[in-house]
């Protein structure tokens, strides 16, 4: 059990690599989001929350090509919103899929 912990936090933080990576790559987290966003790359959950209401809507996913995309796998409970706790939710739930 204590093994099967470890896979799953270590498939948590593969996961959000992207997401740190794009954190370690800003220098400076107040300043106003690009005109065109690099699509692809990683993103924070803080950068892609613009409004800083602590959830990212379907218009604030548009800044990220992936994040648009997988939007709705996001949205767990089907309001409209990314929460923090939806995104840990849904990246668990990919680190515990058996692999093919």
């Amino acid at each position: 059990m204590k093994n099967l912990s470890r896979y799953i936090v270590a498939g948590a933080a593969a996961t959000l690599l992207p997401f740190a990576v794009a954190v370690a790559q800003s220098p400076d987290q107040t300043a106003p989001p690009a005109q065109e966003p690099t699509q692809g790359q990683g993103a924070t959950f803080e950068s892609l929350d613009t409004n800083g209401d602590g959830r990212i809507s379907k218009p604030e996913a548009e800044a990220n090509a992936t994040v648009k995309a997988q939007f709705s796998s996001y949205d767990v409970n089907g309001d409209g919103f990314i929460e923090r706790a939806e995104v840990t939710q849904a990246n668990q739930s990919q680190s515990e899929s058996p692999k093919q």
